[in-house]
């Protein structure tokens, strides 16, 4: 069994679960941060960052990743200018939750993405619950046949509920589900879910296939400048970075290198 069908079954049996929503808070913001597609397009020529609290990252050959709070990580990376956060749910493997959601919330005015496998509408009422502005949707889970639930209706779903769609790519032959999938942003994954390997090259070439979808993002696999100025060659108007910034020993620093160059060296 590849990774994604174990995931998505582990994923669908946790949130089955009659328990999975108790608990779950907003936080104590009166209203949700505005939208996360605009942030991104606001960003303008240097391109937007997002940054992602995680605990575990699962196709690294190091997966646990340093311990800091959701307070804590907000702190040591709002200087760099991100425009958003994105924050694990996911239980299996990544040991997060929609409770890390809530804290990261909690601890920042910007929009928050809530990544999880979203199989479920269940996870778009825990994702409204805990404060976050979007939900990501693997259009991979549809192409494999891992779900009951189309994307549409769930895209549907979670713009009832007033959250946007950020819909996720990793190669070219998941594009054609754009035109059914009502998304206010996409972004390529460099990493094959299934064997949790980087393809960069299927990435590129699937970001620059996505023209006319916009705003974009490059996620995943973004440890050094040399790997976002591939992305931002490719046509990407921001970039979602997580384990490397989770390591990184002076984060604000790290992701300052992260920006498209400018002429003049400005930022």
């Amino acid at each position: 069994m590849g990774f994604l069908r174990e995931v998505t079954e582990a994923t669908r049996a946790a949130v089955a679960d009659p328990a999975y929503l108790e608990g779950l808070r907003a936080p104590s913001h009166e209203s949700r941060p505005s939208g996360l597609a605009e942030a991104i397009r606001a960003a303008g020529r240097p391109g937007a960052l997002l940054v992602e609290f995680k605990r575990v990252s699962p196709g690294s050959q190091t997966p646990e990743l340093p311990v800091r709070s959701a307070a804590e990580f907000v702190r040591e990376t709002e200087p760099a200018g991100v425009v958003g956060y994105s924050c694990i749910a996911t239980a299996y493997r990544f040991r997060g939750s929609p409770a890390d959601v809530a804290a990261l919330a909690s601890s920042t005015r910007r929009p928050v993405l809530f990544k999880d496998f979203l199989v479920d509408p269940v996870q778009l009422d825990a994702a409204v619950r805990v404060g976050a502005a979007a939900v990501l949707l693997i259009a991979r889970l549809e192409t494999e046949g891992l779900l009951t639930t189309p994307l549409a209706e769930l895209a549907e779903g979670a713009h009832s509920r007033g959250l946007e769609v950020l819909l996720e790519f990793h190669d070219k032959g998941e594009l054609r589900l754009a035109a059914d999938v009502a998304a206010d942003m996409y972004g390529v994954n460099s990493r094959d879910l299934d064997s949790l390997r980087m393809e960069p090259e299927v990435a590129r070439a699937t970001m620059l296939a996505a023209d006319g979808l916009r705003p974009i993002l490059g996620l995943s696999g973004v440890a050094s400048a040399e790997d976002a100025r591939r992305f931002w060659e490719a046509g990407a108007d921001g970039l979602l970075v997580g384990s490397s910034v989770a390591r990184a020993r002076d984060p604000t620093r790290f992701l300052r290198t992260l920006y498209r160059p400018l002429p003049g060296g400005a930022r």
